[in-house]
């Protein structure tokens, strides 16, 4: 499949701008006919609000569908990363770009207190590079011209930036995404804003109010609805999203609207939002690309030198050719008409050149007309007696690359860079003039630099370009090889804790940590809140979940340091009795009687059968009982991955009438079927009903298959499983974990986990205060300070309280 968001990506975002429709069912938005403005969103309400919840751990399997490019990746709109489905997907645990990916609220989801359904609804929550989505944290969606973008790392670029506002009626920190994603955002917003129209207007957390206006109507603040409609206009409906649209409408059983009908939004927020809406209305022609009044800026080239800058037109109901004229001939055109049916439903491509003799700062405006259409594009260009160097690309804290055109016979130039009028260290240096680029490097962050490119006959003009600002950045690690954190305790009783470290960047002040309860957090594993200061340099905690009743419970690790936030760390916990079994399955209601392959849905999940008919007659109790076939191929497996491991496995069994005895094969799978384990085997040879238990012992979700090998009918009746008994779902992967140092009670405490070691303690100035060998726990009284302790190996920084 080839990408209409790859092909438009390639044109300048104001070139962007279409209508595709969705394929919604037939009368799904028929109640929202005739309405406009409060009413229609109010209307989209009652329609798109209703839906499943797959749960926040369900979205992992949505996006098997939902977020699928042309070879099987996961699309990530943050990266230029494809990811392996499910092997590269995390909560925390990123240092750099390309590490993992994880579920991105495109609408943070402390903007509503982290509440549901929408912290899980899969229409505004999308899979996306985990460094990336750390950067953005809860800013609002926004333009930042002189943003910064994470660094590059493992050959993945980041794609957005985060910097201050240079968006008209908003100056606070904004995430720029990348102009092919735009419009995919802005429709989130604009879902939101439809399915939970009931209640958006109590959602007033301080980050909320920075687009959100706390009403029902018209939802978002005056800068937000230009910003979204702008971005809704210019990147339009993909396929990409057509895709998306139908994959998540499968699991939740609603729709996006903005997807299905793009012109909803103008009806609701912008240009026809005093006209009621028809889906069945005749369409008026209309031109949708360029956009009425949007400006072209071609930059500056050099006097007699052409800059070229292509012209995508689309447009929809069209009876007529679209002519163009431009009112310059400093500009001219490489088609003055194009024929309708080359822009209906598709696109063409006009060149436009811009062409001086002389030095001057051009302006033109390029007309569009169909009929009695009529569309007017301003344009604007520079011509120099010089070098034309361009606006600097790859703006960061301490780099940014300097652009400019090599002129015909020109080999070298000379580039300057200065501050405050003086060249900086290391420039003037000679660049290659056909090169067009050089990164400059060693610049201080947030400062505004000049460049300027010389040759023995001319210059160029001067280039302003000001570093980004640092921008703060704390990441939550934890050790184990699986994405997920999840905790296991037995009802009424604490779960073991599990350490978490902190990775910060332009962060000196204190850093608080909270949880939602049950959950607890600690520095020395005595005293346990549900908030928690670390001072500066201090960077370990540990969490728990208190002794609760039997559930599954989940949190999010919210870390802030000033106004900077950050909450995508997520721990589970599962409280559960070992020897309760939480999956029963009793066939009852009874599926097809007949032999053959089935799709069952039980008492407690859904199975995928071979060969097998269901008995209402059969069973323990009479009520119902699968039989497996006499073809030695029979099985039943769980269509979906049980949660919370695996303790054991029961069932009861009995051979079928006088047919021969029967092997059971008892598997599980904690990868999705690609391969399976063996917890046993089940020899049935008795005619009455007997009870077979397997123990398993594994944590993690897993399938779970039931798989004849041998022999002839067999009926099965009362399957169970327990849940997994362990006290953690996190195994140790590298020694770093086999040992822990914390402050507890005014002493530096080192636990070995593992072999007798040696330990070295040391102060702020590099003095050795303690050498020894530990097995077991140490406690050495020291006076309060910052201390760093190593195993020869890694290091743990304490702060003795």
């Amino acid at each position: 499949m080839t990408s209409m968001k790859r092909l438009l990506s390639l044109l300048p975002s104001f070139l962007m701008a279409a209508v595709l429709w969705g394929a919604a069912p037939s009368d799904y938005y028929k109640s929202c006919e005739g309405k406009k403005a409060a009413d229609l969103l109010s209307a989209l309400c009652k329609v798109v609000g209703p839906h499943t919840n797959v749960g926040y751990k369900g979205l992992w399997d949505v996006y098997g569908s939902s977020d699928i490019d042309e070879n099987g990746k996961i699309w990530d709109m943050y990266s230029t990363k494809r990811w392996t489905f499910r092997k590269e997907q995390c909560g925390s645990g990123y240092t750099k770009v390309g590490d993992c990916y994880n579920r991105e609220h495109s609408l943070p989801k402390s903007w509503f207190n982290d509440a549901s359904p929408m912290y899980s609804d899969a229409f505004h929550i999308y899979p996306t590079d985990g460094k990336v989505n750390g950067q953005r944290s809860n800013h609002p969606y926004g333009e930042c011209a002189n943003g910064s973008s994470v660094a590059a790392a493992n050959g993945v670029k980041p794609l957005g930036k985060l910097g201050a506002s240079t968006f008209p009626g908003y100056s606070g920190t904004v995430f720029e995404p990348v102009d092919e994603y735009k419009g995919d955002f802005a429709r989130s917003y604009f879902y939101m804003a439809a399915a939970y129209n009931d209640r958006i207007a109590s959602w007033n957390a301080t980050e909320a109010r920075a687009m959100l206006d706390q009403n029902s109507y018209p939802v978002f603040d005056a800068w937000a609805v230009s910003l979204l409609l702008k971005w809704h206009r210019q990147d339009p409906v993909s396929q990409k999203e057509i895709d998306r649209n139908e994959a998540v409408s499968r699991y939740q059983g609603n729709r996006n609207p903005f997807i299905d009908c793009p012109d909803l939004a103008e009806h609701i927020w912008g240009d026809k939002k005093t006209e009621g809406w028809h889906s069945s209305a005749v369409q008026q022609p209309v031109i949708n690309l360029p956009l009425n009044g949007s400006t072209v800026n071609f930059g500056v080239t050099a006097v007699n030198y052409p800059l070229q800058v292509p012209v995508r037109i689309e447009g929809m109901n069209l009876t007529s050719a679209v002519s163009l004229t431009v009112s310059s001939s400093d500009f001219s055109l490489s088609r003055t008409s194009v024929p309708a049916a080359e822009i209906n439903g598709s696109a063409a491509t006009v060149n436009v050149t811009f062409r001086s003799s002389t030095a001057k700062n051009a302006t033109a405006v390029l007309t569009l007309s169909s009929g009695s259409l009529v569309t007017k594009v301003n344009l604007t260009a520079s011509a120099i007696n010089g070098i034309p160097a361009h606006e600097a690309a790859y703006v960061t804290e301490d780099s940014f690359t300097a652009c400019w055109t090599g002129l015909a016979g020109d080999s070298d130039y000379t580039l300057t860079v200065s501050l405050n009028g003086t060249p900086i260290s290391g420039y003037p240096v000679t660049v290659r003039a056909d090169d067009g680029r050089h990164i400059v490097t060693g610049l201080e962050p947030g400062t505004t630099y000049t460049y300027q490119l010389s040759s023995a006959t001319m210059k160029s003009n001067i280039v302003t370009v000001t570093t980004a600002v640092p921008q703060p950045s704390i990441d939550i690690m934890h050790y184990g090889s699986d994405s997920r954190v999840v905790l296991t305790a037995m009802p009424g009783e604490p779960s073991d804790c599990e350490e978490f470290w902190l990775e910060t960047e332009n962060i000196d002040s204190e850093i608080t940590l909270s949880v939602n309860s049950p959950f607890e957090l600690s520095t020395d594993k005595a005293e346990w809140t549900r908030t928690l200061i670390l001072r500066p340099m201090e960077d370990r905690f540990y969490i728990r979940i208190a002794a609760s009743p039997a559930g599954h419970y989940e949190t999010f690790i919210t870390a802030t340091a000033g106004s900077y936030s950050t909450d995508d760390s997520m721990v589970e916990a599962i409280v559960t009795d070992p020897s309760v079994p939480t999956f029963i399955e009793t066939f009852n209601p009874i599926g097809s009687t007949s032999y053959g392959n089935h799709v069952y849905k039980g008492s407690a999940t859904t199975w995928n059968c071979k060969d097998v008919l269901f008995s209402a007659s059969e069973g323990v109790d009479k009520t119902g009982a699968v039989r497996f076939g006499k073809t030695t191929s029979s099985s039943i497996t769980t269509a979906s991955a049980k949660p919370a491991g695996i303790g054991t496995i029961s069932f009861q069994a009995k051979r079928f009438g006088t047919d021969d005895d029967a092997v059971i094969e008892v598997e599980y799978s904690a990868d999705s079927g690609q391969t399976w384990q063996s917890a046993g085997k089940a020899e049935i040879s008795s005619s009455a009903y007997t009870e077979f238990t397997f123990p398993v012992n594994v944590k993690g979700d897993n399938l779970i298959r039931l798989r004849q090998t041998s022999g002839e009918r067999v009926n099965i009746d009362n399957f169970t499983v327990t849940d997994y008994a362990g006290q953690s779902a996190i195994e140790i992967v590298d020694d770093i974990q086999t040992w822990e140092a914390y402050s507890l009670g005014g002493s530096l405490v080192i636990e070995n986990h593992g072999e007798a070691s040696r330990f070295i303690v040391y102060n702020l100035e590099g003095m050795i205060l303690a050498d020894r060998t530990v097995s077991g726990s140490a406690t050495l009284p020291l006076t309060p300070g910052f201390y760093i302790v190593s195993n020869l190996t890694d290091i743990r920084r304490v702060v003795v309280k």
